[in-house]
């Protein structure tokens, strides 16, 4: 399945008239939060109140000339950590949830298929295996496939290993080559437009075909997907034309031409989203300056409030 993620509803979206834009994104992990939300809460708790923090961190806005709106989030590991903290917290879930959880995510990168052209090294673990490790590997053989679950499960434990070390903050510009800045190598970011103020209807089906990355060194870099420019083919905007809204996600494999250099490391300082042709303006930017500095996580382990039974267990 191709890596999805839900973002936590907020108020800070685009507003028009009375009615909150939520971004119509595409992932379903919602389910949970808006079970959560009948019951009774007190406020935001610590780890929702960091997520809050981390989203502010990871996206800028553009407002142009023809009043179109342009949100887009820098989803790097740490923000995707936080999410998922603060999402087990409102569903009032606890630590091995929430492992299981961040599990699943990295799961959900390293088993999705990518385009041939990114170059074996930045493709599905699969792949790898199959060049690396075993180019003989048949996945119908019962054991030679639980020595490739096996491999790749080790892959999972040692990146979860990297993440909760003790040496170093939960949330933090990089983990390891793969993962940080970047989704298992790849810089991911979802874009909202928000045209209803406007009143314009600009053409965006071949809107991510003209989104660019800009490296601190002037470099340009295209996206790369399944299907064309975008990701996935679910990942296009949904009409041809801007109505209202409309929300698309870009994967740049964190690569230059050369596949040996990193478009982003622990040197770089700035990198830039830049659209062109939206609307009446020739080009949006968006620019992030680097590192980013992530407040510190409540606590590395998240403890379930205590249910209706435990309460009453300790008031007899």
């Amino acid at each position: 399945m191709p890596p999805v993620a839900s973002p936590l509803p907020r108020s800070g979206f685009r507003t028009t008239g009375q009615t909150p834009v939520l971004l119509k994104l595409f992932f379903a992990a919602l389910g949970s939060l808006l079970l959560a939300s009948c019951a009774p809460r007190d406020g935001p708790g610590p780890f929702e109140q960091t997520e809050d923090r981390v989203w502010r961190l990871v996206n800028r806005s553009h407002t142009g000339a023809d009043g179109i709106f342009v949100q887009a989030t820098f989803r790097t590991f740490a923000y995707e950590v936080a999410r998922i903290y603060a999402e087990a917290e409102i569903a009032g879930l606890g630590q091995e949830q929430v492992t299981s959880r961040l599990r699943e995510f990295i799961y959900a990168y390293i088993d999705a298929p990518y385009p041939m052209a990114d170059g074996t090294d930045v493709n599905s673990l699969y792949l790898q295996y199959l060049v690396y490790v075993n180019p003989d590997f048949d996945v119908t053989n019962p054991l030679q496939k639980a020595q490739f679950d096996t491999w790749r499960g080790q892959y999972v434990r040692r990146l979860l290993g990297i993440l909760y070390d003790g040496k170093y903050p939960l949330l933090r510009p990089v983990y390891d080559e793969r993962w940080g800045y970047g989704l298992y190598s790849r810089l991911v970011f979802t874009i909202y437009i928000d045209g209803q103020e406007s009143g314009a209807h600009p053409y965006i089906a071949d809107i991510g075909e003209r989104t660019f990355l800009i490296d601190d060194g002037g470099g340009r870099h295209a996206p790369s997907g399944t299907a064309g420019a975008y990701p996935y083919e679910f990942d296009r905007p949904e009409r041809d034309h801007l109505e209202k809204t409309a929300v698309y996600r870009a994967y740049f494999p964190n690569r230059r031409a050369d596949r040996l250099t990193q478009i982003l490391t622990t040197d770089s300082r700035r990198v830039s989203l830049v659209i062109e042709g939206l609307g009446s303006d020739a080009e949006r930017r968006l620019d992030w300056d680097l590192p980013l500095a992530y407040p510190a996580m409540p606590s590395r382990r998240l403890v379930p409030p205590p249910s209706e039974d435990d309460s009453v267990k300790g008031e007899g």
